[in-house]
């Protein structure tokens, strides 16, 4: 009797089991890159490294590239540009291109 109801038991486990692996799973959304169609103002900054430039010259530009996408994960294919040197400071001067984050397809299971 025991073995019977041990057979029992293991047989429904391995139903659950096998059935919680065929079941249908929802379709999660792959996030594709659109093309660099948008661009920004011109920003210009001047720092005592390209990267302090840099940096300044990111945390000005991006936030228009936010609201444009909806979001901070949003914005993709972004760039900085080059400093050049102007007095003895670096200087990051130029537009902001950038893409948006969008659905571009279900991702298979």
């Amino acid at each position: 009797m025991k073995r019977t109801t041990l057979l029992g038991v293991l047989l429904v486990a391995v139903l659950a089991c096998s059935a919680a692996l065929t079941t249908v799973r929802p379709a999660h959304a792959i996030l594709c890159c659109e093309d660099g169609g948008s661009s920004s103002v011109q920003h210009w900054k001047m720092a005592s490294t390209c990267a302090d430039a840099q940096a300044q010259w990111r945390a000005e530009a991006l936030p228009e590239a936010q609201a444009d996408c909806g979001g901070v994960t949003k914005v993709c294919n972004t760039s900085v540009p080059d400093c050049y040197l102007s007095n003895g400071m670096y200087v990051a001067d130029g537009f902001l291109s950038w893409g948006c984050r969008v659905d571009c397809g279900p991702l298979t299971p």
